[in-house]
């Protein structure tokens, strides 16, 4: 009977072959964009190209994190979950502060 309220956990599917490469692709792009806003950033000076090469950098790291957790279980999942929006919250924090 208790096993008709509850469903049954969801098991960790592995995702496809293209997604992770999309991800990889991301990934790269992101993290060239790092490199090449920072250069120009420095090279003109410019705080806001600067600024925008952090913003990658930290959807560099999200995309990181979410490729060491893809076809984990949801436990990692969630974790990793919280801990790319507790720290997207502390960037938010440090601008507001600013």
């Amino acid at each position: 009977m208790s096993d008709a309220c509850c469903p049954s956990p969801v098991p960790a599917v592995p995702p496809s072959g293209a997604y992770r490469r999309v991800l990889w692709a991301a990934l790269a792009i992101n993290g060239l964009m790092v490199v090449v806003e920072m250069i120009s950033g420095a090279g003109a000076g410019s705080s806001a190209l600067q600024a925008d090469a952090l913003d990658f950098r930290a959807d560099t790291a999200n995309y990181g994190i979410g490729l060491l957790v893809l076809g984990a279980a949801l436990q990692a999942r969630a974790r990793a979950a919280m801990v790319k929006g507790l720290s997207m919250g502390a960037f938010g924090l440090v601008v507001h502060a600013q």
